[in-house]
């Protein structure tokens, strides 16, 4: 049975605060065809969506079907490479959750995604990301055919904390050019995730790890992600977005996911001078949004010096003692 949880002060009331949208759009107001004429992440396209990474022609407003009307449609890269990853984001977030109404401190996203042609190893995802690290997400992997998320987590051990992509939270096996409805709520005075794919939500449960408190919304992005090994872009798709700060969710079954990738945190981003790492880090590339290598070497004590960089939206691209990761961050 679901139930509902409520921030204490609010508990107490006979009165709730109405959910608020901080930021929505189902794209049909816009015209078939480019969302833009700029992937350098410094000029808005159309309903004021910035595009970063890639080519204009890789960030569409399409019509899928009927019912959808205009989506909006991604094309990723075909590699493991900087310039593969790609992210369409708008401004204003963090300034809607700053005056949102006293007790709705729960941020929640909605939307419906298409997973596309599901080829290659990529993710489309929905992605909060806070000033320092991501808060909370729901991605569909194109090689797995299931939804994962992500989750900011804090080790119970050694408090550490980290933005990791989070497995098990559904079974639901989704083929290609099929829709699915799917969401996730973070609430940041209590510390709980949930996750909801096609109206079943779960609340994460890591064990070792509790949901890292307190947090603040900056930003929240559309974006597809190629993991190791891939070798062929995907063409996905999300319609009918809304990200809203409530005082209430609705709580499913418990379900212990696994830790997947651990995303390293970035901070701070924006950054002027220097750029930090939360983990070890070994070797950084950083690329502009031509892809471009504009800046390699060495991280000396997990940080990296961007002083020199023109303003604007950079790709950096590490190596861990796990792997390789891509992120983003802004010079200001």
């Amino acid at each position: 049975m679901t139930k509902f949880y409520f921030l204490s002060a609010i508990a107490l009331s006979s009165v709730f605060v109405s959910a608020q949208v901080l930021e929505s759009d189902n794209y049909n107001a816009l015209i078939v065809g480019n969302v833009g004429t700029d992937v350098s992440g410094a000029t808005p396209g159309q309903g004021g969506i910035y595009t970063y990474s890639g080519a204009n022609t890789d960030y569409k407003i399409a019509t899928i079907d009927v019912a959808h009307g205009n989506s909006l449609q991604i094309t990723s890269g075909a590699g493991v490479a900087a310039a593969d990853n790609r992210y369409a984001f708008k401004v204003g977030l963090a300034d809607a959750w700053n005056v949102r109404t006293a007790g709705n401190d729960i941020i929640k996203g909605t939307l419906e995604l298409y997973t596309g042609t599901s080829t290659g190893n990529n993710r489309m995802a929905s992605v909060i990301y806070g000033a320092a690290a991501g808060i909370v997400g729901i991605s569909y992997n194109s090689q797995t055919k299931v939804v994962n998320g992500f989750a900011n987590l804090t080790n119970n051990t050694t408090l550490a904390t980290g933005f990791f992509s989070i497995t098990g939270i559904s079974a639901l096996v989704l083929p290609a050019n099929t829709w699915v409805s799917v969401g996730y709520t973070y609430d940041s005075v209590n510390g709980v995730i949930t996750y909801t794919v096609n109206g079943t939500t779960s609340t994460l449960n890591i064990n070792g790890y509790t949901v890292t408190k307190n947090l603040v919304p900056v930003e929240h992005d559309i974006a597809s992600f190629p993991l190791a090994g891939n070798t062929a872009s995907t063409t996905a798709a999300v319609d009918n977005v809304t990200i809203s700060a409530t005082n209430s969710a609705a709580l499913g079954t418990a379900v212990v996911g696994q830790i997947g990738k651990v995303e390293i945190s970035l901070y701070p981003n924006p950054t002027s001078d220097y750029l930090n790492f939360s983990a070890k880090v070994k070797s950084v590339q950083i690329f502009d949004a031509a892809g471009r290598n504009v800046s390699a070497g060495k991280a000396v004590n997990n940080q990296v010096d961007v002083r020199n960089l023109a303003k604007g939206v950079y790709m950096v691209k590490f190596e861990t003692e796990n792997g390789t990761q891509t992120q983003k961050f802004i010079k200001k």
